[in-house]
């Protein structure tokens, strides 16, 4: 398996390429780890994107006057907290500003037109092993550390891949005609109460008393029924009094039969109804 200081090595010949002339550039000025992931990062931006530095500062306004270079401008490591340098591509101004604290250093890149701005933090002591020497002595994991400034910190402003997390507006889905802003949950088909909803009556019963059970009023008679419709039957959807089903007999009172105001009323015929 490829370790990561051999696997900085082999980026050296392409990915890396220019690297080395552009620190021997600065080497005299390099002093502190913070220094050289910030000449990491100008690396990335003038050679792979293709910036140009126009200076030090935070000055938001771009002038004619203002020429790019390849290279890091003078006095761009002389604040021991702070580092603030100008980009230009095509005419547009970025800038990076960098603070050093006490165990990291928090860099920020801005894009003045568009305000759009990311920001990154790192720890130089764990990523950079030496402020002398090539690329896989100065940064072991140099490879890791470019995808980490390629994603949070360059590509989020300059190309508008932003890593940042978004929030959608919710928008009232649209109503079905007649549908009840109220309801719960999908209409159900009339049928006795169970606890997971309604299940249809078996063998045809009526549906008696359901609709006092549901408290939503989804639907079905209460106590207060119509007698059920059939063909030929007299009655058909007149409503009859409160149905008030009597319960077991109490078990205080042996042999005890039914209320009088269940027996036959007068001139029953059990016939009438067949």
């Amino acid at each position: 398996m490829e370790t990561p200081e051999a696997k900085a090595a082999s980026m050296t010949g392409d990915f890396f390429y220019g690297w080395d002339l552009l620190f021997k550039t600065i080497r005299a000025d390099v002093n502190k780890k913070s220094d050289v992931l910030i000449a990491l990062v100008h690396f990335l931006l003038t050679k792979h994107y293709k910036f140009r530095c126009v200076g030090i500062g935070d000055d938001k306004t771009l002038s004619e006057e203002d020429v790019g270079s390849e290279l890091l401008p003078d006095n761009w490591n002389d604040d021991d907290t702070k580092y603030s340098l100008r980009y230009e591509h095509e005419k547009v101004l970025y800038l990076l500003i960098a603070h050093i604290t006490e165990e990291d250093l928090l860099l920020n890149l801005l894009d003045i037109n568009t305000k759009k701005v990311s920001n990154i933090c790192i720890d130089p002591e764990n990523l950079v092993a030496a402020v002398k020497g090539n690329i896989s002595t100065l940064m072991p994991t140099a490879s890791e550390i470019v995808e980490r400034f390629r994603k949070e910190l360059l590509d989020p402003v300059f190309t508008g891949n932003s890593c940042e997390v978004t929030t959608q507006t919710s928008t009232e889905p649209q109503r079905s005609n007649g549908a009840d802003p109220l309801r719960i949950g999908e209409p159900r088909r009339g049928g006795s109460f169970t606890p997971g909803g309604y299940e249809p009556r078996p063998f045809g019963f009526p549906d008696i008393g359901r609709g006092d059970l549901d408290p939503l009023g989804r639907g079905g008679p209460g106590n207060l029924f119509t007698f059920p419709s059939r063909p030929g039957l007299p009655g058909n959807g007149m409503p009859f009094p409160r149905f008030d089903p009597f319960g077991p007999n109490d078990p205080n009172i042996p042999n005890r039969g039914p209320n009088p105001d269940h027996m036959r009323p007068p001139n029953w015929d059990s016939d009438y109804y067949l």
